[in-house]
């Protein structure tokens, strides 16, 4: 674990955007194509990541842990983001609590910026899902906690701080108002979602079919 560190901290510090990809496949072994690019000072000391074409991954970023890390094409994560497991979990002695530190995210999604993302677990974010505003949680571990999996469907778009316990969910092309707080399995989609703990509040199809929530990279 230490080797990886050192190998992944002297790459987060070379200067040259074309050349950091290329030092992520070759020194670690990660499937990075060229058209994507990993911003200055981010870490991914992680045992692997596959990242899709055109995939834009800012400065500031921490991907540290016995994490295994798919990335979509076109997909873009902004700055100060941690996706975050403690290397201790492969211990044998944590073999009973049954961690499975994977990330999945989609094609064409967002994460902007300061987001945590606990990964003891499975966390997965459907294609064309924002991450938006800034500061949100997703937690996947916790006292007792044997349901530790997140699923964000596709389409969605997360508003600030909002925060999912584990073992959580949603369905697709849902609104989350910023500072909801999910707490279960919710099954909704074209919904706004809102509360604390959250729920479906409302439908947003017919919304949704005039126009009125729109968001693309255009936006950003």
């Amino acid at each position: 674990m230490n080797g990886l560190l050192f190998k992944a901290a002297l790459i987060a510090t070379v200067p040259s955007a074309g050349l950091r990809p290329l030092l992520y496949r070759n020194v670690l072994g990660f499937q990075v194509p060229s058209s994507s690019s990993i911003g200055f000072l981010t870490l991914m000391a992680v045992p692997s990541a596959k990242i899709g074409e055109a995939v834009s991954i800012g400065p500031l970023n921490i991907f540290k842990g016995p994490i295994a890390i798919t990335i979509g094409s076109h997909t873009r994560i902004g700055r100060k983001n941690r996706f975050y497991a403690s290397w201790k979990i492969v211990d044998p002695r944590f073999a009973e609590r049954n961690y499975t530190p994977r990330l999945h995210i989609g094609e064409k999604a967002l994460i902007l910026n300061e987001h945590f993302f606990d990964i003891y677990g499975s966390v997965s974010i459907g294609d064309g899902s924002w991450i938006a505003g800034y500061g949100s949680q997703f937690w996947t571990h916790g006292l007792s906690v044997t349901d530790r999996d997140i699923v964000i469907g596709v389409e969605n778009y997360l508003g600030s701080a909002v925060r999912f316990a584990p073992g959580t969910s949603i369905g697709d092309r849902n609104i989350v108002a910023l500072g909801s707080v999910v707490l279960s399995k919710i099954e909704a989609s074209d919904s706004l979602i809102s509360g604390f703990p959250a729920k479906a509040i409302r439908s947003i199809a017919e919304d949704r079919a005039a126009g009125k929530y729109r968001f693309s990279f255009e936006d950003w």
